[in-house]
This record gives structure tokens, sequence and C-alpha cells, in this order.
């Protein structure tokens, strides 16, 4: 998934909108992958709390994910950890919030697929 309207950001609203926006990304493809419903959810999430910081960024290019799900989820956790670790140097709590759970979801659903 991809933000139509072009508007780069700068500093560290641009550094949170590009964690977020990689993060919708792989939450987008986990939804592609497995139609879970939680995803779509989680999508709808992160797109709305890109447009509530005002971040609109480029369309972004073709990724290849890796074919495991535990792996996709793994980046997925990383990308939140980063979206945190920004979220919180920003004093952004909802952004913060958002993170975390993103991050138990992932970690919940590596140990699940791992089964």
């Amino acid at each position: 998934m991809s933000n139509a309207s072009v508007r780069p950001q700068s500093g560290r609203a641009g550094q949170l909108a590009g964690h977020l926006s990689a993060l919708l990304d792989v939450t987008s493809e986990l939804h592609r992958r497995t139609g879970d419903s939680a995803l779509e959810i989680a999508v709808a999430a992160l797109t709305a709390r890109i447009a509530e910081i005002g971040a609109s960024l480029p369309p972004r290019a073709a990724t290849a994910y890796p074919d495991d799900l535990t792996t996709l989820h793994a980046q997925a956790f990383d990308l939140a950890g980063r979206v945190l670790v920004v979220a919180a140097a920003q004093q952004d709590t909802r952004t913060a919030v958002l993170a975390c759970r993103r991050m138990d979801v992932h970690t919940a659903a590596r140990e699940s697929v791992a089964l």
C-alpha cells in the first residue's frame, strides 16, 4: 500500500512517517498473504496515524519480501521497534502505543507460526 499524495517530510516528523510507512507496507503484505482481518484493521490504523501526523510520502518502490511468514513478522516487529524509538523521542504517546501493540502482535504471530 502506498500514499497517493506527495509531500515529503524532513527531520523527525519525516523519520517517524518513514518508519510508519515501512511498517504499513509490511503489514499490508502480511494481510495480503494471510487475509487476517486483524491485519486489515492494523493497516487502517497505521494509515490513519500517518495522516494524523500530517505526513504524505511518495509511493514506495516495490519490495521483495521474504517468503517465510516468521521472518516477515520479525521484520514488522523490527520496524515497529523503530517507530517506537522515534515516537518516544518525540514524546508522541499515540504513536508509541500503536508501535507497542504492533510489536506485541508480531511477537505472538511469530510464536504461533513457529509452532
